[in-house]
């Protein structure tokens, strides 16, 4: 748990200065976390990626699921801020 912990300070250190916060309790995030930690051990089990420290192969795939989520929140955030910038590409993925 306080690699997890870890990884999730570590993102939100990175980017202060724009105010991220993570909630770990978010409805959305707990079954991305199912999923990243299913995939962790799948790997482990597997052999295929020959991991050598489990802790670093923990901590990197939580750090990268973590700034997923949270850039995929900021773009959301942002295109409710700036819907202008966005009726075009609307309009064109209607179009194909």
């Amino acid at each position: 748990m306080g690699i997890i912990l870890n990884a999730k300070y570590r993102v939100e250190k990175d980017h202060k200065d724009i105010g991220v916060l993570i909630p770990l309790d978010d409805e959305e995030l707990k079954p991305l976390m199912t999923k990243a930690l299913r995939r962790y051990f799948n790997a482990l089990r597997s052999n295929e990626k020959h991991i050598k420290n489990v802790e670093n192969y923990l901590y990197g795939t939580m750090t990268n699921l973590f700034g997923i989520y949270w850039n995929k929140l900021a773009g959301a955030k942002y295109r409710a801020q700036h819907p202008e910038e966005f009726k075009n590409q609307e309009a064109l993925s209607d179009w194909l």
